[in-house]
């Protein structure tokens, strides 16, 4: 008998299913469309035309529709719905909603495509006579990225994952009994979204990013329609602007993503060489040398081979990101990783189809394309121009290579190990490259194309150069540099934007709308220079002075980079004095106010400032550390929880507790010397003896009284001594337990293992406002705001070379 399930919305999920089809279906005819479009004479070019925009519009439309009805299902808290299960909650609070809608595997892809899709809406308008080839290569992209959405199966093989599976009918759901009941709806509450995604860079970090890896299309449809209709030449003036759009927008979504992590991680830092992290980096890279190739052939004539291998190997490499991240096969080595929804067959075939396709284009136009046939003079601003994209792409080699280690593996069933000291491992290779770009940056733009006076171009930079050797000499050793690859990229950052700079004023005359490059430049170099000082001379302050020993708590718990710190104790830390005020409580988040203190001249102390780093608390997936900082404009203090006891408490932060009875918190088996970890107080076994006290115990000779003696400790450095007795009477176990009502804590003493002279103890504790403690790690990043307004004047430069370029374009936009 079927069963009637009472609460169920069924017609949004049948109005997102209706459009995933649509917009599939409109993709393919429009590809097709599109095809014959460029192959055909003017009067059949026309009718094809027509129907592949009328048809991209209606993929176009459905898109936004499939993008709305999911949109509706998560604000609704539809839970029937696997997707809304899966990512939100009731408890979830509306601003993180976006987010729900690209953390999963199926949101993004929607996401990606809606991009796609306004870019391609742009591009039917803007494109001129490319518009039939490059909409061809859209629409393609399309076909695959709407079917990732499908969700059916071909014979056995399951085609892409639906948003609007029912949880009912959802594989790893459909048996379990509690979907069989009419009313499983009634009670039910979503899963939730990642405590690591509830963050407001979350809202805006992915949309940004996608439109960056969506970009990247543009530039690459351009070169695909340039090989295909054979005007080599033609294709590179329309796309040039859309690759450094690419590059401004993939790099402010890969920025935003450094940013995120510094505000939300705990692990210290903005770039940490995670797997996810460098997929994203190394298409841009890549897109990056391509931008600066496009140049060499827009002047010289030049490179246009390289041109259209880089722009090609950039879609080609956000397509190997996707499927990196997206297969599964990272899972064990990134926490940004999806999980592998049995799409990487799919992933495959998507990637391999465009490498062929590009290859086999390459192929056929190679005789075309490399023409070459007079050397660059190596005085010339060309020439190293290529080097420095040669430079990059031997550098994104790099990091894909290791970040491949997973692929590498599981292909050709080698044991090839990936590093254990990544950032030293990637640091080690990349800061070498850092410092030959940076120097190209400094040094190339004062040269000239075809040929270039050396001495005249050393003349220019004479001033700059010198200027940085004092500043660097200064700076390494008032910041203590000892290290010589610090050192030289410190140098080369400097020389990068003091030459730059140099450049704008002297050369271009102040003219800004003539010097997007150089203030991109600036910006970078002042990118490198911020990660160098704030990375390389970061402090760790949080150097325990509590007295007590937290490492036994776990090698995690190192005393001189972690502190203890008693709710109402005062305690020093570095230059500061710290007071843990409490906790206040606001929904799942826990704040934990911590007032610093500064002693003025006097020797009083006075108020500096007050952080409330969070413990985000969720049961299904684990509790998340957020991290909170006061920034100077020096320098900023990061402070982030790595312990803090997470029981009952009220809204008001004070903890809650039925009764004042003790509670069991945990059971250990110990020898003499071993150390047990209360909530509040750390408790060794110092002896085991026989207790002779047949008075005080109340037992005859015939019985066996052995009794242990406890060292414990408090977090306030007091030290007790408790003897819980274990008692055979009459063959009767009768444990006589041994309480500390000073400390709230009771030792039970269970049993005595005669093998290895080890004993199993119960420890039980009491609910005690006055004894919480919290653990905290204190960073001081130096100087990198350096870092952050480099971020910015990077991305402005950027913009103003946009508009420079498309002044000089005969198109408006493309």
């Amino acid at each position: 008998m079927e069963i009637q399930y009472i609460g169920e919305h069924l017609l949004p999920g049948k109005i997102g299913n209706l459009f995933i089809v649509l917009s599939f279906t409109a993709a393919l005819l429009s590809c097709f469309s599109y095809y014959f479009a460029s192959n055909h004479n003017s009067l059949d070019k026309n009718n094809w035309l027509n129907l592949g925009r009328a048809s991209f519009y209606v993929h176009g439309l459905s898109v936004f529709a499939v993008t709305g009805t999911l949109f509706y299902i998560i604000f609704n808290h539809y839970f029937e719905y696997q997707y809304v299960w899966q990512h939100s909650s009731k408890s979830l609070p509306v601003r993180y909603m976006l987010s729900c809608f690209w953390e999963g595997q199926e949101g993004s892809f929607l996401l990606w495509s809606i991009w796609h899709v306004v870019l391609g809406f742009i591009l039917m308008r803007k494109s001129g006579n490319f518009e039939a080839p490059v909409m061809t290569v859209f629409s393609s992209v399309q076909v695959f990225l709407t079917s990732m959405l499908l969700g059916i199966y071909i014979f056995d093989y399951h085609l892409g994952s639906n948003p609007f599976i029912l949880l009912r009918e959802h594989p790893e759901f459909m048996e379990l009994p509690f979907v069989k009941v009419p009313e499983y709806l009634t009670n039910l509450d979503g899963r939730g979204l990642n405590p690591l995604l509830q963050n407001y860079w979350m809202t805006i970090h992915p949309p940004i990013l996608f439109l960056g890896f969506a970009s990247t299309l543009v530039p690459f449809a351009y070169a695909v329609a340039g090989l295909w209709k054979k005007q080599h030449s033609e294709w590179v003036t329309p796309a040039l602007p859309w690759t450094y759009f690419g590059v401004m927008i993939l790099g402010t979504g890969i920025l935003m993503g450094g940013a995120w992590a510094y505000e939300s991680l705990s692990f210290g830092g903005f770039w940490a060489w995670d797997p996810v992290e460098n997929a994203s980096l190394v298409p841009w890279l890549v897109m990056v040398g391509g931008a600066h190739v496009m140049l060499i052939y827009k002047s010289r004539k030049q490179s246009l081979f390289s041109a259209y291998i880089l722009i090609i190997l950039t879609f080609i490499l956000i397509l190997y990101s996707t499927f990196l991240t997206r297969s599964g096969i990272l899972g064990n080595t990134s926490v940004h990783a999806f999980t592998d929804l049995g799409m990487s067959g799919q992933l495959l075939v998507y990637l391999l189809f465009y490498v062929v396709a590009a290859g086999i284009l390459l192929a056929i136009n190679y005789k075309a394309i490399n023409t070459e046939t007079v050397e660059d003079n190596s005085t010339s601003r060309e020439f190293w121009m290529f080097i420095g994209a040669l430079v990059l792409l031997v550098s994104s080699f790099q990091i894909t290579f290791t970040t491949s280690i997973p692929v590498i593996n599981k292909i050709f069933g080698s044991n090839l190990a990936p590093p254990t000291k990544v950032v030293e491992h990637y640091n080690s290779w990349q800061i070498p490259f850092a410092i030959i770009v940076a120097l190209l940056m400094a040094i190339t733009q004062f040269l000239r194309y075809k040929q270039s006076d050396l001495k005249l171009t050393f003349k220019k930079i004479m001033i700059a150069l010198i200027i940085s050797t004092v500043v660097t000499l200064a700076c390494a050793f008032a910041l203590e540099l000892y290290n010589v690859f610090h050192i030289l990229l410190f140098f080369s950052a400097f020389l990068s934007i003091a030459c730059n700079t140099d450049y704008i004023f002297k050369v271009l005359n102040g003219d800004i709308s003539k010097a997007g490059a150089s203030i991109a430049h600036v910006g970078f170099g002042m990118i490198l220079l911020g990660a160098l000082i704030a990375t390389g001379k970061s402090r760790v302050i949080s150097q325990n002075t509590s007295g007590i020993d937290i490492s036994k708590l776990g090698k995690e718990f190192n005393n001189m980079e972690n502190i203890m710190l008693a709710k109402h104790d005062t305690l020093q830390m570095g230059e500061y004095f710290l007071s843990y005020k409490g906790r206040r409580i606001e929904g799942v988040n826990h704040y934990f106010d911590i007032e610093y203190f500064k002693k003025d001249k006097a020797g009083k102390y006075e108020h500096a400032f007050t952080l409330s780093p969070i413990v985000q608390t969720n049961p299904r997936m684990g509790n998340s550390a957020e991290p909170d900082t006061k920034h100077y404009l020096h320098k900023d203090v990061y402070t982030h929880i790595t312990y803090a006891e997470m029981d009952k408490h009220d809204e008001s932060g004070h903890k809650h507790d039925d009764d004042d009875d003790y509670k069991p918190f945990a059971s250990a088996t110990v020898a003499i010397g071993d150390t047990i970890f209360g909530s509040k107080s750390i408790i060794i076994l110092e002896n085991i003896y026989k207790e002779t006290d047949s008075v005080k115990y109340h037992f005859s000779g015939n019985d066996i009284a052995v009794g242990a003696t406890f060292k414990v400790i408090d977090i306030r450095n007091n030290t007790f001594f408790a003897k819980p007795i274990y008692l055979i009477k009459g063959n009767i176990v009768n444990p006589i337990d041994a309480e500390l009502n000073e400390m709230g804590i009771k030792l039970s003493f269970k049993n005595i293992h005669t093998d290895n002279g080890k004993i199993d103890v119960d420890l039980s504790e009491k609910p005690s406002e006055n004894q919480e403690f919290i653990i905290l790690k204190a960073i001081v990043f130096p100087f990198i705001n350096i870092l952050w307004a480099g971020c910015i004047i990077m991305i402005i430069g950027t913009i103003i070379a946009i508009r420079a370029r498309l002044k000089k374009s005969k198109y408006n936009i493309a």
